[in-house]
């Protein structure tokens, strides 16, 4: 979860936001709102995506390790 200053921070952000671009003011209330929405909606949409990407990253990575061990195993003779 986000500490005090982030969260308050993304608060200031959404009104500024809303004000900018929608030319409305977005109370205090509201934008705390918006964002608890976020934060229980989208957030753990976001999080489980950037799990899958890493776990990716990780078995190309792996697969990249595993294939570089191969090369450097030594022939046994068999004599």
């Amino acid at each position: 979860m986000l500490n005090r200053a982030q969260k308050e921070l993304i608060i200031s952000k959404l009104q500024s936001y809303f004000y900018d671009e929608r030319h409305e003011e977005l109370g205090l209330i509201g934008a705390e709102n918006l964002y608890a929405f976020f934060i229980d909606h989208i957030a753990p949409l976001v999080y489980n995506q950037a799990l899958r990407d890493v776990r990716q990253m990780l078995e190309q990575q792996w697969t990249s390790i595993d294939e570089e061990l191969y090369v450097l195993e030594k022939p046994i003779d068999k004599r």
